[in-house]
């Protein structure tokens, strides 16, 4: 490295020299470049990979390493529980068999087990297991939020049903057509007097003559 000194270049400009890189400046342009190159050199810079540049351009696709997977943990065996469940089972079985043959009450079943690795609901106390946990209990919450009873709101629903019934009226009462008019006046005639008449031709109470139907018959001539 030239030494430390000023220099006098070709057009009588002393340079001076960079305290990092050692090479020469003018003084105006070495105060600009001082701190540049402090930053530089301090900068850590990535070791370079010769072969990824060299692979670069080619059809050679560069191997990437495959990140670990993270070793999940080993979940305790409960074999011993799990036996002893298939032995009350059976043992239950074998119970209500004998009682059903020599005809007697069926004894009550063995008690439901507990499995230690489900999850229990905080709403409904149900028991799943972490996946099944993970979208039944959002689910029963906002069902349990709905249900959730709230006497203002019901007395507002029972008012406004009533002020509805009482903004439609009074019902409209049937109306009996002109045939089944008649039809009931001939079955009441018919009561009174005994003698039935034609369905359809009412008859007249003050005089107890049918009324015409039909076209008339002329009379014959001479």
């Amino acid at each position: 490295m030239a030494g430390s000194g000023p220099f006098l270049a070709d057009g009588n400009q002393e340079l001076f020299p960079c305290e990092v890189c050692g090479r020469r400046f003018a003084a105006d342009v070495l105060e600009r470049h001082g701190p540049i190159c402090k930053k530089l050199f301090n900068k850590k810079r990535k070791p370079f990979n010769s072969l990824k540049q060299r692979l670069q351009g080619t059809d050679i696709p560069t191997v990437r390493k495959a990140p670990q997977s993270k070793s999940q943990p080993v979940r305790k065996s409960n074999w011993r529980q799990q036996h002893e469940d298939f032995i009350n089972a059976i043992r239950s079985a074998k119970q209500c068999s004998l009682a059903i043959k020599e005809g007697r009450p069926l004894p009550p079943p063995p008690p439901p087990s507990v499995n230690p690795d489900y999850i229990q609901c905080p709403y409904c106390m149900r028991r799943f297991n972490e996946t099944a946990a993970q979208r039944h209990i959002n689910f029963c919450k906002d069902q349990s939020s709905r249900r959730v009873f709230d006497p203002a709101q019901t007395a507002a629903k029972l008012a406004s049903r009533a002020q509805g019934r009482a903004q439609m009226g009074p019902k409209k009462e049937p109306t009996v057509t002109s045939a089944v008019g008649a039809l009931l006046q001939n079955r009441a005639l018919e009561a009174i007097s005994g003698v039935p008449t034609k369905s359809g031709l009412a008859m007249d109470p003050a005089s107890g003559a049918k009324p015409r139907q039909g076209f008339s018959k002329s009379s014959k001539k001479d």
